[in-house]
């Protein structure tokens, strides 16, 4: 069923016109997609700074983001991680060989000082390299028993000293030169395995200073052995003991990339309109560093991401396109409507393009939101097509639209939306000048409430806010002058019904209302009445007044060319059609559609209108004379009913099923005698019933609700039409 739709609405399109929309399609979520990717490299991107600011100075200025903008600080990025470098502290490692060669050297060493040692201590020395005499005479040269202390105490001793940790003065000083007082070192636990500690460098043993450690330690845990002893010991220690936990530059090297390469990238994200730098505040180097990145941005577009922008603006469009067409009750008006929809679509962003590029080059204290010119094309189609519902899907698409724009927020789509809809809702408030006015004021309005509410929830100041005030309410009023000049020139190129042209068309002094007056007085009282009457039915159902209104208006214009063969502009002269056959009076009845479409044509009356004169007969019989040609015929064999039938089509639109009604009952109710309610209820009810029978509002869209409300205002006009009057007196 909706592909049977869409082919009978594909339909209406030459070939050529079939061809320049798809291109017009194509080209206009081509355009769409492209103006995000030319505009960041323009020069709207520049933020103009009014001297070059140095960093620490005082700015002279306000300075905002022109744009969304998202971008990795490099130098930032860099400062982090060399932080996170700077704060792994230098790692120090224990060197399990040290340590077990200078356990083995004191071990020896205390086996040699017993008596019945084979090595000499000064053997023990000279293989370790080690220089020494006088120690070691001095220790020879003590009583056995305290040599037998000693040697007894320095392997736990040496074991004590090297379970703290020897460190090397050299890398100690070089650690504090870089700044770190604090380490972390390998050490050994009670089980001589190891752990790492972070500890402070004044708490540990260097071996410059063992010595001093050893006389304070010996003091405090062997002085029952003497002070002599103590001394000899502590000086042993420092001669046999070697540093046996070093800096390791590789290690530390490997912890701190590893905290470099665990740092996240420092990203920086603004909104347009976002403040960069404040007026008298202190300007900083990221500050400026921001702005350089604006200033330099190039943006590259993922194609996943074109994609994606490229189905979604043919959805929001195919969308609105099959909307706006279901919208439209005159098919034939399809392929010129959805043609100027994407022509005007096209238009709009091609000019928005240029004019973001010029407003955001001047300054960059200024949203753009409020400037888009996208309220023109919902109000000019709303306006043409007299169908909000179409001004509504146009004005989703156009903020569907400005959300690819690299100036948009995140409230773009909701900001547009509320004030193109609000300005739809405002149009076509009526035909008068001074309606338009109020138009424009209410959508202005409203526009200045949403755009202040949005500016707040955007966070601008209230600079930003006053200005984007300004600019809307000017932007709505420029888009009513702009679619009041351009809607009659549209009117006259294209032959549109819009209310505006059938309001002008509805006066009665046009040339050919005129002319009907002159020449066929009953035909044109007929019409004002049948007017008057489809006027009044078309507002209590709902459908457009207007038109109905001018198409009854100009039903019978065809008239002028035979008046004196229609029965109201006889008079008292006779029945003109007495000296014609019936088959001959027939064609002259019927002629009159035909002649007043030409007529209707000739004058430029729009397609709609000239429906409604071809359609207000359908292709109904006329029932006089076919009745009256079978009465004169014998037995009826040469009355063909096609010659007694109007050859147009049966309405196809409400409008013209109204004026096809109205004008069978105003003639019909001339014939009653004594009219009163009843009698008009009962004649437009069998006319109701006739045409339905016949066929002949099969298409007109009119339920029985409708019809029923349109008996009751024929009624109400027929009742008010032959109202009377009291009798004056003769004197």
């Amino acid at each position: 069923m909706r592909n049977q739709v869409f082919k009978d609405v594909w339909g209406y399109f030459s070939n050529a016109q079939k061809i320049a929309y798809l291109v017009l399609f194509a080209l206009c979520v081509l355009i769409g997609v492209l103006i995000p990717l030319l505009l960041p490299n323009s020069s709207m991107r520049q933020i103009e700074l009014s001297r070059n600011y140095q960093a620490g100075e005082l700015s002279d200025e306000d300075v905002y983001s022109p744009q969304t903008v998202n971008f990795i600080d490099e130098v930032a990025t860099e400062n982090a991680r060399a932080e996170a470098r700077r704060a792994v502290l230098p790692y120090y490692s224990f060197n399990l060989l040290n340590t077990i060669a200078d356990m083995n050297l004191v071990h020896d060493y205390a086996e040699s000082l017993s008596t019945d040692s084979a090595t000499s201590p000064y053997a023990v020395l000279r293989e370790a390299g080690i220089l020494d005499t006088d120690l070691t005479n001095r220790i020879l040269n003590l009583p056995e028993s305290d040599r037998n202390i000693i040697a007894g105490l320095i392997e736990d001793v040496m074991k004590a000293v090297l379970a703290k940790g020897v460190y090397s003065a050299t890398d100690i000083n070089e650690s504090l030169s870089q700044g770190y007082s604090m380490i972390t070192t390998e050490r050994l636990d009670s089980r001589y395995s190891v752990y790492t500690e972070t500890v402070d460098v004044s708490s540990l043993l260097m071996s410059e200073y063992i010595y001093e450690y050893l006389i304070n330690y010996g003091f405090d845990n062997y002085r029952e052995i003497g002070d002599s002893n103590i001394i000899i010991i502590a000086e042993l220690i420092r001669l046999l003991a070697s540093p046996n936990v070093s800096y390791d530059a590789l290690e530390t090297d490997n912890r701190r990339n590893e905290a470099a390469v665990a740092t996240a990238p420092v990203s920086v994200r603004l909104e347009a309109g976002d403040l960069i730098i404040a007026r008298d505040s202190i300007i900083t180097e990221q500050a400026l560093r921001i702005i350089d990145e604006i200033n330099s941005m190039r943006v590259y577009v993922p194609i996943a991401s074109l994609i994606a922008d490229a189905v979604f603006l043919f959805v929001i469009l195919s969308f609105a396109t099959c909307f706006t067409i279901s919208c439209i009750q005159y098919r034939y008006r399809i392929p010129l409507y959805s043609i100027m929809f994407v022509s005007g679509l096209i238009i709009i962003l091609i000019l928005s393009f240029f004019f973001m590029r010029w407003i955001l080059s001047t300054s960059d204290r200024v949203t753009v939101d409020p400037l888009l010119p996208f309220l023109f094309l919902p109000v000019l189609f709303t306006c043409m097509t007299n169908k909000r519902r179409i001004g509504f899907a146009i004005g989703f698409v156009t903020a569907g639209f400005a959300v690819l724009f690299p100036t948009s927020s995140k409230y773009t789509f909701f900001h547009l939306l509320v004030v193109i809809e609000a300005s739809v809702l405002f149009a076509r408030h009526g035909t008068n000048r001074i309606d338009v006015i109020y138009e424009a004021l209410y959508s202005a309005l409203i526009a200045a409430v949403a755009t202040a509410a949005f500016s707040l929830i955007n966070g601008y100041s209230y600079e930003v806010l006053a200005s984007n005030i300004v600019f809307i309410i000017l932007n709505v009023l420029f888009t009513y002058i702009a679619v009041s000049v351009s809607l009659p020139i549209l009117e006259k190129i294209f032959n549109l019904p819009t209310q505006f042209r059938l309001h002008e068309l509805s006066y009665t002094d046009s040339p050919t209302l005129n002319r009907l007056s002159q020449v066929a007085q009953g035909t044109f009282n007929h019409v004002r009445n049948v007017s008057d009457m489809s006027y009044a039915a078309a507002k209590e159902i709902g459908v457009d007044a207007e038109l109905t209104r001018v198409g009854a208006l100009y039903h019978d214009i065809g008239k002028a060319e035979h008046p004196e063969y229609f029965i109201e502009n006889q008079g008292g002269k006779g029945n003109a059609h007495d000296e014609l056959n019936n088959n001959l009076s027939a064609a002259i009845i019927k002629s009159h559609v035909k002649l007043g479409v030409e007529k209707g044509r000739e004058i430029g009356l729009p397609q709609e209108v000239l429906d409604i004169i071809s359609q207000h007969h359908g292709n109904d019989i006329i029932t006089y004379f076919y009745n009256e040609a079978k009465k004169n015929s014998p037995d009826g064999r040469f009355v063909h009913e096609e010659d007694f039938r109007y050859n147009s089509d049966i309405p196809q639109s409400p409008e013209a099923a109204i004026v096809m009604l109205a004008d069978c009952v105003e003639a019909a109710s001339r014939t009653l005698k004594n009219p009163n309610t009843q009698k008009y209820d009962r004649l437009i009810m069998n006319i109701i019933i006739s045409k339905i029978n016949h066929n002949q509002l099969a298409d007109s869209k009119l339920t029985l609700t409708d019809l029923v409300k349109i008996k009751d205002t024929f009624i109400r006009s027929l009742v008010g039409r032959d109202h009377q009057r009291i009798e004056y007196d003769k004197e």
